[in-house]
């Protein structure tokens, strides 16, 4: 039997990354793969790409690693109008002057999807969609018929993805897709990191969610010194988004039967 951990949506929060690695440890998982956004967001981008480079941990690339490794001015995502746009741009400008050159060339190498097989079951990591790689939220309300497009020409048994900062697991046509929330920047309303581990044993396989507690105030102190906006410090204070009231902030919406999604933060 193999125990694996999955991970994702770190955002530069070494305290949370740190939390999780030592209960995923306490658990003796086997190995740890991660599901994209190392940085963004969060004050320590650096420490945290170098802890991912230094235990091997096999990782895929998600639109904030992409957005920092190519200097780009947009992580992709639709924010709303206004101050949140604002904390984006000042977010990824931030991390880019401060990611050296080496992690933003690692962050760059990283594949956009990879296909792993543990114990006889076949595993699809991809931190949007097995679409649309990088940006596609595959959320609890993603509707069967838009599941149905993607899952078309999916050949593995389980797809792990991200982004959304939400835990998930759905069951449907066959296949089984996992989302194991955020380390750095939880959207479920409580404050901590979450993951999932998956055991695997000889092609039967069985999951749970964790939550993992941390210094999250370790963690606010430091985005406010280093001068990140207040607002990122508020989103791990309360364990969702300063902006919850508005429900374009974590749904795609769509005017026909599977039209390709517009995508919101």
């Amino acid at each position: 039997m193999r125990k694996v951990a999955f991970i994702s949506d770190i955002h530069s929060n070494l305290e949370a990354l740190n939390a999780v690695l030592e209960d995923a440890k306490s658990k003796k998982v086997d190995e740890i793969y991660c599901i994209g956004d190392l940085v963004g967001y969060g004050p320590n981008p650096n420490e945290v790409i170098e802890i991912i480079r230094n235990m091997a941990i096999t990782s895929v690339m998600g639109n904030y690693d992409d957005a920092i490794g190519y200097e780009k001015d947009s992580c992709g995502c639709a924010y709303n109008p206004g101050r949140e746009t604002e904390v984006g741009d000042e977010s990824i400008s931030w991390t880019i002057k401060n990611t050296t050159k080496e992690n933003k060339d690692f962050l760059k190498s990283l594949p956009h999807r990879l296909t792993i097989e543990i114990e006889g079951v076949k595993i699809l990591l991809v931190h949007g969609s097995p679409i649309n790689y990088l940006l596609e939220y595959v959320k609890p309300s993603t509707s069967s018929e838009r599941l149905k497009t993607l899952l078309k020409n999916v050949e593995e048994d389980i797809i792990v993805n991200g982004h959304t900062h939400l835990m998930m697991a759905r069951h449907i046509y066959g296949k089984t897709i996992l989302n194991p929330g955020s380390v750095g920047r939880t959207k479920d309303g409580l404050p901590g990191a979450t993951y999932i581990i998956l055991n695997i044993d000889n092609g039967v396989y069985w999951y749970e969610f964790v939550h993992v507690k941390y210094d999250v105030k370790v963690v606010v102190e430091k985005i406010v010194k280093v001068g990140l906006p207040v607002e990122l410090a508020t989103v791990l204070a309360l364990g969702q988004t300063f902006d919850m009231g508005n429900a374009k902030n974590s749904e795609y919406t769509s005017n026909k039967k599977n039209e390709e999604p517009k995508f919101s933060i």
